[in-house]
């Protein structure tokens, strides 16, 4: 049967409709589908970096520090202006192993870095950026060096390192923590009144963001001898009392459950809660996140049965309890003894259990 040309043109133009309708439709969905972002080459770095420098199992010897040395040195060189190039630079200053037994270590990668610095920053391919970045690895140095061997030589050294550092150019992005080193180092000298003059001094200091660490400074300073007090409302709808807490050995708890870390350590502090609830441990949660995240929040409290308190107001870290505490990062943990006194504010889930046994006199 012969079929008419019209026939074949109108069907023609259905599967071509058809097939643009597909198209578009394919078009839209690629549209909305989510595209998987490329991490940055900097991201990648800093990682790679990190991830050397914190393994465990690697043995602490001359190759270790080498590797090291390249790893850091090499992103501080690289990435002058990334965002974390501040934390790189105090975990490479502070490299050697924790605790007593790497003093020897710590004392070795000191030396060597010392030495390594010095052919770093000769270098003729440096950015002016780098070598500010560099000035302030110097500065970590040093201040790494008091913590090994505190004596008038190695404070001259460390103050000398820091004014250097704030005559060049885009120091501030690193000034502000080694002055707060500074007058933490005096403070932990036995010498709280030293540290109180030396913060009120930078209240003048031209650099804003030093100003602002000295306000947060001078406020854990009276936090130290004024015990907080303070009366909130929980998630639960329940008062979450501090003054109510005497007596007993408080950690405030600053996580957000955008950070997987610091939602572990929540989970992982429930055993340690348990141990010595009835022995006068009192735990606060505070969610440093922002008011979209409040059912989140409020899910992950429920999905883990979290025994104590949390407090949320939105706020991320402009709230009171992290304003309060110069609380800039998660995961951090507050301590207060059992006067209601502050102690710390970066207490680490490694040292958990033996503050708390500390200030409630169990041996």
């Amino acid at each position: 049967m012969f079929l008419p040309q019209t026939f074949f043109t109108m069907r023609f133009l259905r599967v071509s409709l058809a097939l643009a309708g597909f198209a578009a439709a394919a078009s839209f969905m690629l549209a909305q589908a989510p595209v998987a972002s490329t991490p940055k080459p900097a991201d990648v770095a800093y990682e790679a970096y990190m991830k050397l420098r914190n393994e465990k199992d690697a043995k602490m010897n001359q190759v270790r520090f080498v590797e090291v040395a390249n790893a850091g040195f090499g992103f501080i060189a690289q990435y002058p202006t990334y965002s974390k190039v501040g934390t790189a630079i105090n975990s490479l200053a502070s490299f050697g192993g924790q605790g007593k037994e790497n003093a020897a270590n710590r004392l070795a990668w000191i030396t060597y870095a010392k030495f390594e610095l010095i052919g770093q920053k000769g270098r003729e391919d440096l950015k002016p950026e780098a070598l500010t970045a560099l000035a302030s690895f110097e500065a970590a140095l040093a201040f790494a060096m008091v913590k090994q061997d505190r004596s008038r030589e190695t404070t001259q050294a460390f103050r000398e390192k820091i004014d250097v550092l704030a005559k060049m150019p885009g120091s501030e992005r690193f000034l502000s923590g080694h002055e707060r080193d500074f007058g933490e180092m005096i403070r932990t000298g036995q010498r709280p009144d030293g540290a109180e003059t030396f913060y009120k001094a930078l209240l003048a200091h031209k650099d804003k963001k030093v100003q602002d660490m000295a306000k947060m400074e001078l406020g854990l300073i009276e936090a130290r001898r004024t015990a907080y007090a303070a009366t909130f409302t929980g998630l639960d709808g329940k008062p979450i009392d501090f003054g109510k807490m005497r007596g007993k050995a408080v950690l405030i708890v600053f996580w957000s459950p955008n950070h997987q870390g610091s939602s572990d350590a929540q989970v992982a502090l429930k055993e340690l809660y348990s141990d010595y609830r009835k022995r006068g441990l009192e735990v606060v949660g505070v969610a440093c996140a922002k008011e979209a995240d409040r059912e989140k929040v409020d899910a992950f409290i429920k999905s883990k049965k979290l025994p104590w308190p949390t407090y949320f107001d939105g706020k991320e870290y402009a709230g009171e309890l992290a304003t309060k505490f110069n609380v800039r990062y998660v995961p951090s943990t507050v301590l207060l003894n059992k006067e209601g006194f502050f102690v710390e504010n970066a207490l680490q889930p490694s040292r958990y259990e033996r503050e708390v046994k500390r200030i409630l006199g169990i041996k």
